[in-house]
């Protein structure tokens, strides 16, 4: 039931429609698939069908050949044809239009490329990365980037993919601050944003977002792929301090970052401007 988080509403609409503009304008930017993974794109269509009308029928309906995303508050509806032999439209492209989260299928390796690799995806919203550099590649190589992964993850992170059972959802959750509330953060995006040598213990609060992906993992029964989402939740730092232990929570965080962590996060430029901050709390 809690493989995908609904439950703002309002978030919801927004987040929905933004996805819709960014597909309609960079398809190509937030959508790639390799022809070998079309099977797989078909069963995480086929499992969502399923499952979204099921698990939220005051949002979902599905009709003989359809799916249907209800109307309600701020948010028009949206109905899509799921007969994929007319609809012109690849599963995973089609899944991912039905949800807030984007979607990436992993492959188990091959000769040519052994280990898993990311086959297709669906990502209006990543995080400081982007879709077409990370496209056809394996997962060692596209966590390179990240500190102490070789060292630390790298074998641990490739044995849990590889022995990940059926029937089981997998969940994990990270946060990053940033001065950029825009959902899409590819590299590519102009913004207005504050720099970040402008943010003091007094502004912080005003122009740093709290991003937090959440994501799951989802080993599919017929064909052996994995199926990763991530869903992005998005709040102004100043709103976020007003939860009870957040303050001290995040201080710890932010305080038990390595030098390299710090950096890969982007929090180095500004990290003593927010705990100053945090300390007015």
């Amino acid at each position: 039931a809690e493989w995908f988080e609904i439950f703002d509403l309002q978030e919801r609409a927004q987040q929905i429609a933004e996805k819709r503009k960014l597909l309609a304008n960079y398809h190509k930017n937030v959508f790639m698939a390799d022809p070998s993974a079309v099977t797989a794109s078909t069963e995480v269509l086929n499992l969502m069908l399923k499952h979204l009308p099921a698990i939220h029928p005051e949002l979902y309906s599905r009709g003989e050949n359809t799916i249907k995303l209800k109307s309600h508050k701020m948010f028009d509806g949206d109905e899509w044809s799921t007969d994929l032999k007319t609809n012109r439209i690849h599963p995973l492209d089609l899944a991912a239009r039905l949800v807030q989260e984007d979607l990436i299928i992993m492959l188990p390796g091959e000769e040519k490329r052994p280990g898993w690799w990311l086959a297709a995806g669906s990502v209006a919203f990543p995080s400081r990365w982007n879709l077409k550099e990370k496209f056809g590649k394996t997962m060692d190589v596209i966590h390179s980037p990240v500190p102490f992964y070789k060292e630390q993850l790298q074998v641990s992170t490739n044995d849990f993919f590889d022995r990940m059972p059926v029937n089981e959802i997998f969940s994990r959750r990270n946060w990053s601050l940033h001065n950029n509330p825009a959902l899409r953060q590819d590299g590519t995006e102009n913004t207005s944003e504050k720099p970040s040598n402008k943010i003091t213990s007094v502004n912080a609060g005003e122009y740093l977002w709290l991003r937090v992906e959440r994501q799951t993992l989802r080993r599919l029964k017929e064909t052996g792929a994995i199926l990763f989402t991530i869903r992005i939740h998005l709040r102004p730092l100043k709103e976020v301090v007003k939860f009870e232990g957040i303050v001290n929570r995040l201080t710890r965080a932010l305080s038990a970052l390595p030098p390299e962590m710090q950096i890969y996060k982007q929090t180095n430029i500004f990290a003593d401007s927010v705990q100053n901050y945090l300390n007015k709390f």
